[in-house]
């Protein structure tokens, strides 16, 4: 047996898949038991990530997108995998938060939105190239005894 897991959903990287993203992230969270406002969470956040792996991983290149959501207790983890150029967070800047939206720089949210809307958000480098998000929302499941 191997440590590794099934993605429930394959996607071409294209933005016009996001709706599908976003169906799977809802029909997999109702399956799961997750509260609604969370579940709306969740779907910002793997809108935001999918979206950066399109136009910023893949660019005009494509490639494959693989997703997967699960439970673990009452946690949600979400695991993002893309055969992109590796990809290291911390080479994007902090938002500038302090300037005034008009005067800011189109973008560079998505990586901020990530990491505050979520309890955990780790960006792997995969051996042999690509990259895996892997997201975790604490509590996003409430369990009835």
């Amino acid at each position: 047996m191997t440590d590794e897991k099934v993605f429930d959903l394959s996607v071409d990287a294209d933005l016009d898949n996001l709706q599908i993203v976003r169906s799977y992230i809802d029909r997999r969270g109702a399956q799961l038991g997750v509260c609604e406002s969370t579940l709306a969470d969740l779907r910002l956040v793997v809108d935001e990530a999918v979206t950066n792996v399109v136009i910023h991983g893949y660019g005009d290149l494509g490639g494959k997108i693989e997703i997967n959501m699960e439970e673990q207790g009452n946690s949600v983890i979400i695991r993002i995998r893309d055969r992109a150029e590796t990809f290291d967070p911390s080479h994007v800047g902090a938002p500038q938060l302090d300037t005034a939206l008009k005067d800011r720089p189109f973008g560079g949210m998505g990586i901020f939105l990530i990491k505050q809307m979520t309890d955990e958000a780790e960006f792997l480098p995969l051996a042999g190239g690509g990259n895996e998000i892997r997201l975790v929302k604490n509590g996003a499941i409430q369990k009835s005894d």
